[in-house]
């Protein structure tokens, strides 16, 4: 069995974001204590407008934490939260090696690395969740649920965020990081062959009209109120991401960072355009169609590439040009992350299978109800 690599007790830890399964913290390093700074509104929020700024995790600093730096630098540090769908991370750790680093390259993924957490530093940590709690710090939706401290591992995976605070460097000359979710690349094989909407359209208009509206209780002779689209959530059809038209590319990165400058947007949708990584991913995806209908059956506890290479994410890591005046030279690391393989235990099966019934049995896929008239043309089906 292979020897992991351990962290020091006196570890220092930031928290950084936090999702449903994992949170992610960044690590400080002892000369880099003087750059800890508040951070900035990025270009894309990670995790949604509701994850609070990163707060240190203060502890004494041990001479002997100089032996974390080599293996941590460059890395923020992912933790297992205590859920029932959680997997242990050497079993992920396992899946990862097994089923997906043989299908990318390693310039094509957000790599991980597993360490060994000591037990000290998670019950830290968890103590720190309640005190942000208490103080109204942490996402509502997150608050209740912490670390799991039977797990002894954690992995590092490569920091693909901003590193160089907007207050101390010039911002022209500073990196960016932007995260897009391409979701469903191809059509749900279980669609009717005349569909309007893709599966993740088709879903995203279900789940826009089972959500209420906050005019819901308004008065009806009221003007409706204004539909605010939440960060990370933006209305763009995933075939678009691989259309050969290069302006449904453009009109795409509009729509998921509206806030960008002009020359921003054109420059991430030059870098995606035809990218490699989209054409992989679009590529296995039609192989491993495992989905919708034809998905686990109910019960099933076995593991989904399927889903997998449908809820990634792609990293980019746009890096200053060298050239002030020319920043489409502007180099950009663009990397999948998110491949953590999904299971379908826990009623994930019954879940998957029962969106594909009412996506097909009431007509989402159709474009017939009412609600979709709104969305017509949103998706590349419908134009």
């Amino acid at each position: 069995m292979d020897v992991l690599p351990e962290l020091s007790p006196a570890i220092k830890l930031e928290y950084h974001a936090e999702g449903g399964a994992n949170i992610v913290y960044r690590i400080i390093h002892p000369f880099a204590e003087d750059q800890v700074f508040e951070p900035q509104p990025s270009e894309i929020p990670h995790y949604g407008a509701s994850t609070p700024p990163p707060t240190e995790i203060d502890d004494t600093i041990n001479p002997d934490i100089d032996a974390d730096i080599n293996i941590t630098s460059g890395k923020l540090l992912r933790l297992r939260k205590n859920v029932r769908y959680g997997l242990p991370y050497r079993d992920t750790a396992q899946d990862f090696q097994k089923k997906i680093r043989p299908l990318f390259g390693d310039e094509e993924l957000v790599d991980q690395t597993m360490v060994r957490v000591p037990h000290s530093v998670i019950q830290r940590c968890n103590a720190h969740l309640k005190e942000r709690e208490h103080h109204r710090k942490r996402p509502a939706i997150r608050c209740g649920v912490y670390l799991a401290e039977d797990e002894p591992l954690g992995m590092l995976v490569t920091d693909m965020t901003t590193s160089i605070p907007p207050s101390t460097a010039n911002v022209a000359e500073t990196e960016s990081i932007v995260e897009l979710k391409p979701k469903w690349l191809i059509q749900s094989p279980s669609a009717p062959s005349k569909a309007r909407r893709c599966r993740t359209c088709a879903l995203r208009d279900m789940k826009r009209a089972d959500t209420p509206s906050p005019s819901d209780s308004r008065n009806s002779t009221s003007p409706p109120l204004p539909v605010i689209i939440p960060p990370g959530k933006a209305q763009f059809c995933p075939l678009d991401l691989t259309s050969p038209n290069k302006k449904d590319m453009q009109r795409t990165i509009r729509h998921i960072f509206p806030f960008l400058l002009p020359e921003k947007v054109d420059m991430i949708a030059d870098a995606l355009y035809q990218h490699p990584i989209l054409q992989k991913l679009l590529s296995l995806q039609r192989i491993h169609d495992e989905v919708g209908l034809n998905g686990p059956l109910p019960g099933s506890k076995d593991t989904n590439l399927s889903m997998t290479l449908r809820d990634c994410s792609v990293f980019l890591k746009i890096f200053p040009s060298t050239h002030p005046s020319n920043e489409q030279q502007a180099r950009i690391d663009i990397r999948l992350g998110d491949l953590d393989l999904k299971s379908a235990a826990n009623g994930k099966a019954e879940y998957w299978l029962n969106i594909e019934k009412r996506l097909i049995d009431e007509g989402w896929y159709m474009g017939t109800q009412t609600s979709q008239a709104a969305t017509e043309g949103e998706c590349a089906l419908s134009r």
